[in-house]
């Protein structure tokens, strides 16, 4: 480490105090730039080899500006990992400020590609803290775009909006249409994640305008494939079919393969809602399984596994969409892991930005208080006490946002225990604590029956094929409503698959627990409303027996479900393991 941050500092020395400046090295730099914004990053590559065998002429603006562009094409050319480093290299030399918020923008973006969100916020906590008067407002616009757009990922949608819109007026005020284009596809997707989705279209539209208008084909294949998914989600097949078509065939021809595969991605999605994907496209899910999951892309890796489980399902291979509905929990675990991972390293960063500006603050005011010591006793005793009472407010106020801290991981820790549409416990965490209490049971031995219930809404698949997905969301929600007001308070209830919920409840007798069932089954006219489709549902009940962990319970209540689903559904079947029902 002592030996590269010598030649770190040997490099800083040779590059600033070398030959004059070659201003053929400087113009060709210049079209580089242009080229890979404007024309195609490849041809501005071409230009950046002719300039490597010139670049012992090179000043230290010149040489940053050289390795912060090839930086920017080894990320395009799907070598994320070296463009990061390239720029950590850069960032220890003594670079001019307006270069250095360059890198950390770069860093920043790049950290997120990655999904290494610690360095994203640590890379964009220090760009924020630059303060530099800059004739040319891009650094400023990049910075707020890098912000708008991780913000809005943690879900500080107002504080990511805020950011993409003053980069917005900023770029249409004083910089230009090339601006412009970065700051609106960084808004976009930002007011989607709100709930935006107006704006959020207007956005979209007018930033394909705007990149077409400056020749930024690569930009105007990334906000087509974001339009495409945002109209896939709102049922306007036909038009994201046509934009997800275009948005491939842009970032195939710019060379972008994760924004490609991305795209690729949402035609997929689009092909099967219009009942269009077929055996021919499977070769290219196969593929584009391999590229998320070598790169550890979870998010998209697990709507490609929902997309599978569907097709299984629809094909008439339920072992096979059990095989896919498995991989998507994996994925999405991961994936649930990182974004934990980015909110603690936001919250981390906003900790540690609040407690330096409170340690500056308390430097000041000791300055002050040193000043006033000198001039008589009397003030010293008045400001040894307002420094006493300056201390104690800067502990209220770390032990305050220590307690947000600790609130805000709490909930963040609940987030990844609960299903977020039924309010229940989610697999996870039901399975976790279901084997927990199972113990508990079991280390104070008692009369009764410990019974797990396994549950299934009938013809759920049909319910959402008829009224849409957003009745079948309801439908699970007054499922888990309904599952929560017949079962006891001491029972634990979980979501845990898409129309499956469980049920662990101990009980004298079994027949308590088929009145919970008979209660469940029972119309419920105040929560159903006229056209709302008739909600049945199955199910299988399984009993402790000695040796049997919560698999066990779990696999016979399945194969009892199982045989209720044979049976004619709505209604329930008793596991051998159970008592009969007087």
């Amino acid at each position: 480490m002592i030996i590269r941050r010598c030649l770190v500092c040997l490099l800083s020395f040779v590059l600033i105090d070398g030959v004059a400046a070659d201003p053929d090295l400087r113009g060709l730099l210049d079209e580089a730039q242009r080229v890979s914004y404007q024309e195609h990053w490849q041809q501005a590559q071409v230009l950046l080899d002719e300039v490597a065998a010139r670049m012992d002429r090179a000043s230290l603006r010149e040489y940053a500006d050289f390795h912060l562009l090839e930086a920017r094409h080894l990320a395009l050319a799907d070598r994320s990992e070296e463009a990061l480093q390239r720029a950590a290299e850069l960032l220890e030399l003594d670079l001019a400020e307006d270069q250095r918020l360059r890198a950390l923008q770069f860093s920043a973006n790049i950290g997120v590609l990655l999904r290494q969100y610690e360095r994203a916020f640590e890379y964009l906590g220090r760009a924020l803290a630059i303060r530099v008067e800059l004739e040319d407002p891009a650094p400023r616009i990049a910075t707020f775009n890098m912000a708008s757009y991780m913000f809005g990922r943690v879900g500080e949608y107002e504080r990511g909006i805020r950011y993409g819109e003053r980069a917005v007026v900023l770029a249409r005020d004083v910089a230009g249409p090339a601006e412009l284009c970065v700051a609106l596809q960084r808004l976009a997707p930002v007011y989607k994640w709100a709930g935006q989705l107006e704006r959020s279209e207007q956005a979209y539209r007018d930033g394909i305008a705007t990149c077409r208008e400056v020749g930024n084909a690569l930009f105007v294949g990334v906000l087509r494939h974001g339009l495409a998914d945002l109209l896939r989600q709102q049922e306007r097949l036909e038009e994201a079919m046509d934009l997800a078509e275009r948005a491939i065939a842009g970032l195939e021809q710019a060379v972008y393969p994760l924004g490609e595969h991305e795209a690729r991605l949402v035609r997929a999605e689009t092909l099967h809602d219009l009942g269009r994907l077929g055996a021919a496209e499977q070769d290219e899910l196969l593929r584009l399984s391999g590229y998320f999951g070598a790169r550890e892309l979870w998010d998209q890796a697990a709507r490609l596994e929902a997309l599978l489980s569907r097709m299984a399902e629809a094909d008439g291979e339920p072992a096979r969409a059990l095989q896919h509905l498995h991989r998507l929990m994996q994925a999405r675990e991961s994936f649930l892991g990182r974004e934990r991972a980015m909110r603690l390293a936001y919250l981390q960063v906003e900790f540690d930005t609040r407690f330096q500006q409170q340690e500056i603050e308390l430097l000041r005011e000791s300055t002050r208080v040193a000043q006033l010591e000198a001039e008589t006793a009397a003030q010293q005793r008045r400001v040894r006490a307002l420094g006493m009472l300056l201390v104690g407010l800067v502990f209220l106020a770390l032990v305050w946002m220590l307690l947000r801290v600790f609130r805000s991981r709490r909930r963040f820790r609940d987030l990844s225990r609960q299903d977020q549409l039924s309010g229940l416990a989610n697999h996870g965490w039901f399975f976790e604590r279901a084997q927990a209490l199972l113990d508990e049971y079991l280390a104070r031995p008692s009369s009764g029956l410990v019974v797990l219930v396994a549950a299934d809404i009938d013809h759920f698949k049909d319910i959402n094929d008829r009224f849409g997905h957003r009745v079948g969301d309801e439908v699970l929600g007054r499922t888990a409503r309904r599952m929560r007001e017949s079962f006891p308070e001491h029972a634990l209830i979980g979501r845990i698959g898409g129309e499956e919920f469980a049920a662990l409840v101990r009980v004298d007798r079994i027949d308590q627990v088929i009145d919970c069932i008979e209660r469940f089954r029972r119309p419920d006219p105040d929560s159903v409303r006229a056209g709302d489709p008739e909600v049945t549902a199955s199910f299988g009940l399984s009993c402790y027996r000695p040796g049997d962990d919560i698999d066990a319970l779990r696999e016979r209540a399945d194969r009892t479900l199982y045989r209720a689903k044979q049976s004619g559904r709505d209604c329930y079947r008793l596991d051998a393991s159970c008592p009969a029902a007087s």
